[in-house]
Parts: C-alpha cells; sequence; structure tokens
C-alpha cells in the first residue's frame, strides 16, 4: 500500500487533504479514486484511507482507520551533531532518521569548518534539512518526522542535555576504548528512555569543550581501535543503543 505525508492539520474528521504528495500521485503514480493508501501526519499517527478525490494541487481521502505507529522506537535518541563542512549534514540527518532517532540538533563548535553567518542562514539551513528529515521518514517508514533545530551553541547544547537520562559522548582523545565502553555505559544506564549522543566536528572537540561536557556529566566513551569520519559516528553508535535496547 502507497504511503504518504499529510500535515496534522489537513486532517478533519474523517477527510485528509495531501498537499505534499498530490502531483505525485495524480501524475507519476496515477492512482485512481477508490485506491487505498497510508497517510502519516509525523507525529505518530498513521491512516488507513481511500482516495476520494485526486489533482496535481490538492488530494483528498476519506479515513478508514486510525492508528499509532507501530514503527517508533520506545527509546528516544536525540543527536546533537558538531556542524559538517559541505553537504555532510544533510547525509547525518538521513541516516539518524533512519536509525530511530527522534531529534537532531546541529551544533556549533569551536573546531568547526563550516560556520553560519547569521540568523536567515540558519532558518535557511534548517528548512532544507528538516525536508532531507520528512523525506528520510517517509523512505523508511516512520510515525514521527523528526525535527531538526536550528543551529546552537555548544554551551547551549551541553545545557540541554543534562534534562536527558543519559548523555554519551565519543571522545578520541580519551584513547580508542574510552575510560568506559559504550556496551558498559548502556548496561549501567537500562532504564535510560532519553539518551542524547554528542557527536563531534571533523576537527574534533577542544579541550574546553571536552572539561565542560564532563564537568555536566556527559558520559565519555571510546567507539574501538579505528578513528570514525564525523558523518560515521552517529550511524555506528544509534544501531548499538537501539540494539541494547532490545529495539532491533
Amino acid at each position: 500500500m502507497r504511503r504518504f505525508f499529510t500535515e496534522p492539520h489537513n486532517i478533519n474528521g474523517n477527510k485528509a487533504a495531501i498537499f505534499e504528495d498530490s502531483r505525485h500521485i495524480s501524475q507519476v503514480l496515477r492512482m485512481n479514486c477508490g485506491d487505498e493508501v497510508l497517510l502519516f501526519d509525523g507525529s505518530g499517527w498513521e491512516y488507513k484511507a481511500r482516495l476520494v478525490e485526486i489533482d496535481k494541487k490538492v488530494c483528498y481521502a476519506e479515513i478508514l482507520e486510525k492508528n499509532l505507529s507501530l514503527s517508533e522506537p520506545r527509546t528516544e535518541i536525540t543527536l546533537f551533531q558538531g556542524l559538517p563542512k559541505s553537504g555532510k549534514m544533510e547525509t547525518i540527518v538521513q541516516k539518524a532518521v533512519e536509525l530511530g532517532a527522534v531529534r537532531i540538533v546541529p551544533v556549533e563548535m569551536e573546531r568547526c569548518v563550516t560556520k553560519i553567518k547569521n540568523a536567515d542562514a540558519a532558518r535557511e539551513k534548517a528548512l532544507r534539512w528538516n525536508k532531507v528529515s520528512l523525506e528520510a521518514a517517509k523512505q523508511c517508514g516512520r510515525g514521527r518526522t523528526p525535527e531538526v533545530s536550528e543551529p546552537v551553541s555548544f554551551e547551549a547544547a551541553i545545557c540541554e542535555m543534562e534534562e536527558f537520562d543519559l548523555s554519551i559522548m565519543p571522545y578520541e582523545e580519551l584513547g580508542h576504548e574510552g575510560e568506559v565502553g559504550l556496551k558498559e555505559v548502556l548496561k549501567s544506564h537500562e532504564n535510560a528512555k532519553k539518551i542524547a549522543i554528542l557527536v563531534g566536528p571533523e576537527g574534533g572537540f577542544s579541550k574546553d569543550e571536552a572539561s565542560l561536557a564532563a564537568d555536566s556529566g556527559v558520559c565519555m566513551v571510546g567507539l574501538g581501535k579505528r578513528i570514525l569520519r564525523t558523518e560515521t559516528v552517529a550511524s555506528a553508535v544509534i544501531p548499538v543503543v537501539m540494539y541494547e535496547k532490545n529495539e532491533f
């Protein structure tokens, strides 16, 4: 069954309006009235529906069933990602969404090559990253569309991370094994449901950033005997977390 996105405010009673994918439905797939589809609104709900009106600008569907999505993980992972250069952030967002992260927070750090010029540039980048998140959520069958926030400072990220059940920071300066391994940290926090993962940019964390994170209770870990690129770290850590939490 084909799956499409619609905003929650486009659902009224048993009728849903589909704007985002209307051209795809009408001109690419050439679907017909009466065809059944699966809709999701990005907030965790899914709807079995039947197309009743098709146009390239908007399609309408009659809702037949409403159910909570079964694809959403119980463990809520937020990725705090140091801003990488060029288009790497789009890949990071895409993979984090596919692997089950519920939110991505870009973080400006001392050694970031990429710098956000002003508030307008920050909004423009966040808009683009959220489009990537939506497309990834569609592709992998997510019930929620993870939010990608506008970039925040390192200090703001650390402050927010203090509210999580567990915060993890892969940090190569501690040695490849870290003071404790990732698996051991997860086992010692087996009841943690809200988990933050903090990843540095290409240049890694500065000494001051590492000290601030450690003083704030962030658990620093190593990721084995090889140094991973910044765009690889989240794709390595999130599956381990999910596996240890019986989400796979």
